[in-house]
């Protein structure tokens, strides 16, 4: 029973991972400027955490505030609130510009 019980813990948990996951690379992927994180994170990010406490607000209210949903939604918060960091801070990739200035080979003329 217990193997059971930590057996859908981990495909829950793996499931809300990779959901919150996409959804915030989704956010970064459908942007104007998705290379650009700090405009994604100032127009987009208080939208998605405003309907993700919305909806979570919603299914603890329509459960009647169980425990275990309510300890479920603040975790899924603060790993929202993680990814969110990890996107912006850690995953820093470098984009190749083209800022190098290409001096003419023609020589100086009088």
């Amino acid at each position: 029973m217990a193997a059971l019980i930590v057996f859908a813990f981990l495909i829950i948990s793996g499931f809300t991972f990779i959901i919150i996951r996409i959804s915030v690379s989704c956010m970064f992927w459908f942007s104007k400027n998705p290379n650009d994180k700090m405009y994604v994170f100032k127009t987009l990010f208080p939208y998605y955490i405003i309907v993700l406490f919305g909806l979570e607000i919603t299914a603890i209210i329509a459960f009647n505030f169980e425990i275990l949903l309510i300890s479920y939604c603040i975790c899924t918060y603060v790993l929202a609130l993680l990814i969110w960091n990890f996107k912006l801070n850690r995953c820093k990739r470098k984009y190749s510009t083209t800022e190098t200035i290409i001096e003419p080979q023609i020589p100086n003329l009088p």
